[in-house]
């Protein structure tokens, strides 16, 4: 049952992104043409400054679904309604605490605004930003409960359902009234609706737990916040990591750089959102597993997501070097292009960032916040020193080269090191021979399909776009197949979807039959 709602969250995680795909390429699109690229630039820094903001939650989130696990597993509500009643209280305290932070920023929001923005306009942009990204801390401690029932699909169909809705007005509007008050003011109103319908829904599903009457020991509570005082420390290095960029380009460069950039990322963000969505479905699975006290069996998981992490990572960021700009051209236009070395930064940041997807999974579900509190502020001290320094030098690639150092020099060794430590009880040195042991594998495809389509890229044809991404994806998959066909870790995901496929046949099947009242 686990490994069942484990493969149904994932998938339909990663069907959602691929559904919203599309969409968010032609509302993009029509965003450019009708508002240009300044106002894009705009709306990219201010979702950086809004997750700056976002510092103050403290990481409740993560420590809750962790404390959640448990009392869950034994159904305790008195301990579920105790957390939740935690959560909620918190959440709301924080929320009305950034309002107030945000209203504050209003008066330095000139300082990175270079360009013809009329002030006033751009600063009840940022309310807008703002209103809709504090209704999250009014609405969603909710959520905690389908993610610890292994139940995230149903977060991600509301979602997108939510999404598709708001691209669909947004695009109409652009097309008919080019307003960023429009197409901002429609997100906050569908956003608005879909926490209200789904807490309606959660709270209907889960009566039994609300109906309970919450408590938690004082001792839970000072291991709760021992865990958020924790988080407080990854959260701010994750936001000097993640959420600077953005600032540093505007800054130093103009908001129009700003949003050229972001076009890329819009890109690569939705392969690594489908990617972390598909992985962040197992984490409530890993954390029953993890209760279960066989860190053997563990190992033996955490293997698997390696190995299936590194193929899919490795083949999505080969892909994406040898077809990313074929694609903005056909796209957009030529003037939109990102210079081969930052686009080859981003990348390997990428590369980077979702080949510890497994470590991250098992360091979450197992809890360990405490141990490794200080990494990210180290991380994201290097990260602001070096870029501060490179963008100066380098120009625009500067700021990723900066991201860069700071992420080999420490969290891309201590996180495995903590996970490899506290829930493997194994040395590190077992993690760097599978790292670069599938990193030596990658470079051969990486050679070959860069040789081969060579003289495709830079070409704004749709034929020969589709022809680069079909060499790929052939080249890429059938070398792994050949070299990977008879390990462990591929006969298991194999089995795994005959068998899905075999169940399949089997509903639809008995569907069929029952229909014709066989």
């Amino acid at each position: 049952m686990r490994v069942q709602k484990a493969t149904l969250n994932a998938v339909m995680n990663v069907l959602s992104f691929i559904l919203l795909l599309f969409p968010a390429f032609i509302v993009r699109k029509a965003f450019i043409d009708a508002l240009g690229n300044e106002l894009l630039g705009l709306t990219a820094l201010y979702t950086s400054m809004i997750g700056m903001l976002s510092i103050l939650e403290l990481g409740i989130g993560s420590a809750i679904v962790y404390a959640l696990y448990q009392p869950f597993a034994e159904r305790n509500t008195i301990k579920i309604k105790g957390y939740l009643n935690y959560y909620a209280k918190f959440y709301k305290i924080i929320g009305a605490i950034i309002l107030g932070v945000g209203i504050c920023m209003l008066p330095f929001l000139p300082l990175f605004i270079k360009g013809n923005l009329n002030i006033m306009d751009a600063r009840i942009y940022f309310l807008l930003f703002l209103a809709n990204s504090v209704i999250t801390y009014f609405f969603s401690y909710k959520f905690s409960l389908l993610i610890v029932a292994q139940e995230e699909y149903r977060i991600a169909v509301s979602m997108t359902l939510a999404k598709l809705g708001t691209f669909a007005l947004q695009f109409v509007l652009l097309k008919l009234y080019p307003s960023l008050y429009a197409f901002l003011i429609i997100q906050l109103v569908i956003n608005l609706l879909f926490y209200y319908i789904l807490n309606r829904l959660i709270h209907k599903k889960f009566a039994w737990v609300f109906e309970a009457k919450g408590e938690i020991e004082p001792s839970e509570k000072r291991e709760l916040t021992k865990n958020m005082k924790a988080m407080f420390f990854h959260k701010i290095g994750g936001i000097l990591v993640f959420s600077t960029d953005n600032i540093i380009m505007a800054y130093y460069i103009n908001l129009g750089v700003v949003g050229v950039f972001n076009n890329y990322y819009m890109i690569i963000s939705a392969f690594q959102a489908t990617i972390l969505n598909g992985l962040s479905g197992i984490t409530a699975s890993i954390g029953q597993l993890l209760t279960e006290n066989n860190r053997e069996n563990a190992f033996v998981v955490h293997q698997r997501l390696f190995f299936i992490s590194f193929w899919l990572v490795s083949c999505m960021v080969i892909s994406l070097w040898n077809t990313i700009n074929s694609f903005i051209l056909i796209w957009l236009n030529e003037e939109q292009l990102l210079d081969s070395l930052t686009i080859g930064l981003i990348l390997v940041n990428l590369y980077i960032f979702l080949m510890r997807g497994s470590v991250d999974r098992f360091k979450e579900a197992g809890g360990i916040f405490y141990q490794d509190r200080y990494a990210p502020l180290i991380e994201g001290a290097v990260n602001i020193v070096a870029s501060l320094v490179l963008v100066k030098v380098m120009g625009l690639s500067g700021v990723f080269l900066g991201t860069l150092i700071s992420n080999i020099a420490v969290i891309f060794w201590v996180k495995p090191k903590m996970v490899y430590k506290y829930v493997f009880h194994k040395p590190l040195r077992q993690y760097f021979q599978l790292y670069f042991k599938y990193l030596l594998f990658a470079l051969i495809p990486l050679f070959v399909t860069h040789l081969v389509t060579s003289s495709l890229k830079g070409s704004d044809s749709i034929l020969l776009f589709l022809s680069n991404c079909v060499l790929n994806l052939v080249i890429i998959n059938g070398f792994y197949w050949a070299l990977f066909h008879r390990t462990p870790e591929f006969s298991y995901f194999k089995k795994l979807v005959v068998n899905s496929l075999a169940a399949s046949r089997s509903r639809f099947s008995f569907q069929k039959g029952f229909s014709r009242g066989q």
